[in-house]
């Protein structure tokens, strides 16, 4: 061990492995896994000092972490529960976001083929009875690990691959050095 503010929290090889498997999930709060980190540090024998010059906490900082966690375990380590008004999108509205955005909007006997976050918005608002703005449904959305973006239309599957063909064809006869430029262009397009 470093030399610092004293000796960090003992922590076994089974308390180590439960850590270890909750930083490898990609679902785990910045703030959350940097706990953790403190947590795993400990058990590989870093003391305060150590942990706190790498994490940039004060050291009663990391020693109320470390103790929080010897007292209640991976648990502890969480948020409190913020005071303010409930979210708004509890499970049942995300749930119903979820079954919207898979559904086709013309199927719910929408005049739409596509979801924007206004129109999903404004249709929520009317099944659920709970609004949420178009701009922080678009970051529930990311958060649901939807994709978010404007619809790409294009006419390929209008397009008859010969002509496609010939036209690049005429294309690359007319682009050719020292071709005759215009005149390669009509002879080949009218050939």
């Amino acid at each position: 061990m470093g030399a610092g503010c004293g000796a960090a929290i003992a922590v076994t090889a089974a308390e180590r492995r439960a850590v270890e498997a909750v930083l490898r999930r990609r679902d785990v709060a910045p703030r959350v896994r940097e706990r953790l980190e403190m947590v795993k540090a400990a058990a590989l024998g870093q003391d305060l000092a150590q942990i706190a010059a790498w994490s940039g906490r004060t050291v009663h900082t990391v020693r109320r972490w470390l103790e929080a966690f010897r007292a209640g375990g991976l648990a502890a380590l969480g948020d409190a529960p913020r005071t303010g008004r409930p979210a708004k999108a509890d499970a049942a509205w995300l749930a119903a976001l979820e079954r919207a955005v898979e559904t086709a909007p013309r199927s719910l006997g929408l005049p739409f083929d596509v979801w924007t976050s206004g129109r999903l918005s404004a249709w929520l608002a009317e099944t659920t009875g709970v609004r949420i703005a178009p701009g922080w449904l678009r970051v529930l959305l990311h958060r649901q690990r939807f994709a978010c973006g404007r619809p790409k239309h294009t006419l390929t599957h209008l397009q008859d691959a010969d002509e496609v063909a010939a036209c690049e064809e005429a294309l690359r006869v007319a682009g050719k050095k020292g071709g005759a430029g215009a005149g390669a262009l009509r002879a080949a397009l009218s050939g």
